[in-house]
Formats: C-alpha cells, structure tokens, sequence
C-alpha cells in the first residue's frame, strides 16, 4: 500500500509542476488535481487494518503531497492544521477511518448467511492454543480499538455478543451515524491534527 508512493509522487509532479508557486488548488471541486490521486491511494481502504504507526506514515505521505500541490517548499514551514485547512481536506486517517465504519454498519445490517457476517462470527469462535508473539492487528482489533476511545461508552467488539449489540444500533440508523460521528470526532482529538509540524 505504502510502496505505491513513489508512483503516486510522479503523478503528481505531472499534474503540478514545481514552478507555479501561485497556484492554489480547490481539492473540494470534482476532478482536482489531488482526486485521481487520493482515490487510487485509498482503494478499498475500508478493508484496511492498519496500525497507529501505518496510519501516521499514510498522513505524513499525504501531506506532502498536499505541499508539493500547493508549492510549499524547505525553507516555508506550515502547520499539519493550517495545510489541512488551505487545502480543504483532512487526514487520510480519518477517511479511511469513516469507510471502515460505514463499510462495518452495512456488514452488520445484511444477512446472516453472507460471507463476511460468516467470517465475522467465525473470528470468535476459540481457535485451539493462542500462537507465540504479538498479536495481529486484524480488522476487528482495529474496530475495537476505535470503539475503546470513546469515553464513558461500554462499546466493544470483543466477543459474538458484542457483534450481536452492534447490530441493534446498525439496524437503527440515525443512532449508528451517531455513534460513527463519535468515534469520528474522538479519532480527531487524539490525532496529530493540530500538531504544529512542518
């Protein structure tokens, strides 16, 4: 996934050529210069179980390309916030984190005899001895990790019971944006959103 970057790094020297300084692009309109980019970087990224560490290094990558766009170079220096805000996007962390979730609540609301519900159950079934080492960051570690953010909730996905509780708020859609804004907004907070690197 990481690996694509330099790939993604000459697409965008062709779309912006590093001597129009005075070019501020609006990523907001469809077809902009940072659309084609940012969707093939984040193909079928509701599926990704990334780590913190993986998660920074996928912003970091994003906002510099955002620099080379708008033609921030060495010696300017701007904040990740005030980058973000010029640029009117967000980190890529949060995007992937909001079609996990939206990709989790339809999972949820579908049959029982798919194969992603089968698989879902499937992964709390006891598997026999636990294996040596550090555990997998699988997606529903990632998942519940999200959920254990959020503060005064008693949310978790660590069991076939607690899938069982997700399904009742997905079936009920306006309490499952409610709770997918949460975690939104606490994934902002924690974040290095407003860190105030160059």
């Amino acid at each position: 996934m990481l690996g694509l970057s330099r790939s993604f790094d000459g697409h965008v020297r062709k779309q912006c050529p590093s001597d129009t300084t005075d070019f501020v692009p609006s990523f907001s309109q469809r077809g902009g210069p940072g659309s084609l980019v940012k969707s093939v970087l984040t193909y079928n990224c509701s599926t990704w179980a990334l780590t913190q560490a993986e998660e920074k290094k996928l912003d970091a990558f994003h906002r510099k390309q955002l620099k080379r766009v708008v033609g921030i170079r060495y010696p300017v220096k701007i904040t990740n916030k005030a980058l973000y805000k010029q640029c009117n996007e967000r980190p890529l962390s949060l995007y992937v984190l909001e079609n996990r979730w939206r990709l989790f609540g339809h999972i949820l609301r579908r049959d029982r005899e798919i194969p992603a519900n089968k698989a879902m159950e499937g992964f709390f079934v006891p598997q026999g001895d636990k294996y040596r080492g550090r555990p997998i960051t699988t997606l529903p570690v990632v998942l519940n990790n999200d959920l254990s953010r959020l503060e005064s909730s008693n949310y978790c996905l660590k069991t076939f019971k607690d899938i069982e509780n997700l399904k009742k708020i997905a079936e009920q859609r306006d309490q499952w944006r409610i709770l997918c804004t949460r975690i939104q907004k606490e994934a902002l907070q924690s974040d290095d959103y407003d860190a105030e690197r160059p």
